[in-house]
């Protein structure tokens, strides 16, 4: 078997109004890499595209890739891009990703250029099957996260395709891929039966508060709500809460009595539900995650702003 991994970098629109043919981005990057049944690694590239859609680099993908202007002012068509990858497509050749983004958004591009008979080999998200001989909890882990639980130490700079797919690469040579794509079929009906610990797990407590505002204040609520311990008779407070899902924020705490508590906080029908765990390895590697998360993000508007601010510094003067 031989292995071709690889990552894509797209540039977005400038404002809402997007092209209806790819909604999702353009693609102007990809980074691959091949590697042989021992996973020897015998080739990597880096292929720069020129858009013929969103034409000017959109600042925030600009400042979180580096790609700049000139780079896909002077790139190749995207066909030319496409065939030049596939030279490397043998008869056992499969395709390795991390997550599960690029294929659709390759295929929409494939689409775009009227290429739609390209065939792509079979490909395998590596992030399940990390997931499932690791024992990791969340399926959506990061490369980051990955490389630092195998114990790569390597310093590359993510958010560029050849970068993210050689990490890819390492992340693949500490797992067992054979056994990973045999197994793979399973891998979604085991997700499916594992419920998540607040499904199978009866709270230690549960605190109820009114709160009909709109849903997007309810960190900040979060923040506010001070309530007793029915064990230990303290208050609770000062925990962050983090963003878990559109309605729902996670948080820490620690009583006298129980120890550490994981807090599930969700809004519905009117009212803030916040749900008691004792903390346990799965819960605190769900809040380190979602914590992780809300770091990166902030990161990124940061970026994004300061990339804004940038662009009109010209116009100011």
């Amino acid at each position: 078997m031989n292995y071709l991994i690889f990552d894509l970098e797209w540039n977005q629109p400038m404002n809402s109004e997007k092209s209806e043919e790819l909604p999702h981005g353009e693609i102007v990057q990809i980074g691959f890499i091949t590697a042989d049944g021992d996973m020897k690694l015998t080739h990597r590239e880096e292929l720069m595209i020129k858009p013929r859609v969103y034409l000017t680099m959109n600042p925030y993908v600009s400042t979180l890739t580096g790609i700049t202007q000139a780079d896909i002012d002077g790139g190749m068509p995207f066909p030319e891009a496409i065939r030049r990858m596939s030279e490397f497509f043998r008869d056992d050749t499969v395709l390795i990703t991390w997550g599960d983004d690029d294929i659709p958004i390759i295929r929409d591009n494939l689409k775009f250029h009227g290429i739609e008979e390209f065939k792509l080999p079979a490909n395998y998200n590596l992030q399940r099957i990390f997931s499932a001989q690791t024992g990791t909890f969340m399926r959506q882990t990061g490369l980051r996260t990955a490389l630092e639980a195998l114990g790569i130490t390597d310093e590359i700079k993510a958010h560029d395709a050849l970068n993210d797919a050689y990490m890819t690469y390492l992340i693949a040579t500490k797992l067992d891929i054979e056994l990973g794509i045999r197994n793979y079929s399973g891998f979604a009906v085991q997700a499916a039966a594992k419920r998540p610990p607040w499904e199978t797990q009866k709270p230690l407590f549960t605190v109820r508060s009114a709160f009909v505002k709109n849903p997007s204040g309810m960190v900040a609520e979060c923040r506010r709500l001070h309530f007793c311990c029915p064990h230990c008779g303290k208050d609770f407070f000062g925990t962050e809460p983090v963003r878990q899902g559109k309605n729902t924020f996670v948080a820490v705490g620690e009583c006298h009595d129980l120890g550490a508590l994981f807090f599930r906080c969700t809004h519905k029908d009117g009212f803030i539900n916040i749900s008691a765990f004792a903390m346990n390895d799965e819960l605190d590697f769900i809040y380190k995650s979602r914590l992780r998360s809300k770091e990166k993000r902030d990161k990124r508007r940061e970026m994004f702003r300061d990339a804004a601010r940038n662009a009109r510094k010209p116009k100011d003067d």
